[in-house]
């Protein structure tokens, strides 16, 4: 048996713009998504795929022919076509792949709660790109199209800078912060569709060079910060900038108007995860207001 494993990932700053080739920071989390592949003795050109939740509960389970990838079997249609869809573009990057006349079982687990929203499709992504052998930038391009930092935060071990125009480009980081442990991860209780969010407030509007400059200025700041001050001025600022483009309110205006500290979007604004920095009381703040899902940077992140 072979097993992959591909780290799940949360978007610091640098979220929108970095489709327009602005610079992103990223932090891959030590909770992901793992692959188990099993060539099986008899020769029956087919794959078994079982997909399973972080409770070992089944996801869903399909049954592929091999070299055509039809579903034979199902559990979930609609599933199944999403990963069919996948299959079919990874064969036009390795065609001989699917050739030989070979059965495999196929079995991915997550390792957190998939409302949590931390990657199960760019971690997916990543792990069939190592079995097949593939580029898996390239099968993100052919497939979700995301800006990729997803992809990067899969492959590497500690957060990262990420940028992909012209090409891409992945800059590892050492966080030498002292205030580590007053950064914290509140779960909004929301799983938000990121796809659909920044088509709807950010891809259709007339492109800003100038804020897109500033905002990537803010993006490396961040990654040289040394004191919670600092750190709490740049998220505030790149989200007051974004905001007044966007024309959308700040997830800290909607919900945590009379919070002290930092709240910080993660990627989709208003979905999955934000960021917030330490006040003295604030887990009974959010657990008061039924935010109970509250994880320490240093449980999180890698």
């Amino acid at each position: 048996m072979k097993k992959f494993r591909s780290n799940g990932k949360l978007f610091l700053i640098g979220e929108y713009v970095v489709m327009d080739g602005a610079k992103a920071f990223a932090l891959p989390t030590k909770y992901g998504q793992c692959l188990f592949v099993s060539q099986l003795s008899e020769q029956s050109n087919v794959i078994y795929w079982t997909a399973k939740k972080h409770d070992d509960s089944l996801w869903f389970e399909v049954k592929f022919e091999l070299s055509s990838l039809e579903i034979l079997e199902t559990s979930h249609q609609k599933l199944s076509e999403s990963l069919q869809s996948i299959l079919r573009q990874a064969k036009q990057l390795n065609p001989s792949f699917f050739e030989s006349n070979l059965a495999y079982n196929c079995e991915t687990k997550l390792e957190y709660p998939q409302q949590w929203g931390l990657g199960s499709s760019s971690t997916l992504i990543d792990l069939i790109s190592k079995w097949i052998e593939i580029d898996p930038f390239e099968l993100n391009k052919m497939t979700f199209n995301t800006s990729g930092y997803d992809i990067a935060c899969a492959h590497n071990n500690q957060p990262i800078l990420y940028s992909n125009q012209p090409i891409v480009e992945v800059e590892k980081l050492e966080l030498n912060w002292n205030f580590i442990d007053d950064l914290y991860f509140v779960y909004l209780n929301q799983k938000q569709d990121t796809q659909a969010v920044v088509g709807n407030h950010y891809k259709n509007k007339p492109k800003d060079l100038e804020l897109i400059n500033e905002l990537s200025n803010l993006v490396i700041e961040a990654t040289k910060v040394k004191t919670l001050h600092d750190f709490e001025a740049i998220m505030d600022e790149y989200q007051d900038k974004l905001a007044v483009f966007m024309n959308q309110p700040k997830v800290k205006d909607l919900y945590f108007s009379d919070y002290t500290g930092s709240v910080k979007s993660l990627g989709a604004w208003g979905g999955d995860f934000v960021l917030v920095t330490k006040r003295k009381g604030f887990e009974d703040y959010f657990k008061q207001k039924g935010y109970n899902i509250i994880v320490p940077f240093r449980e999180m992140i890698l």
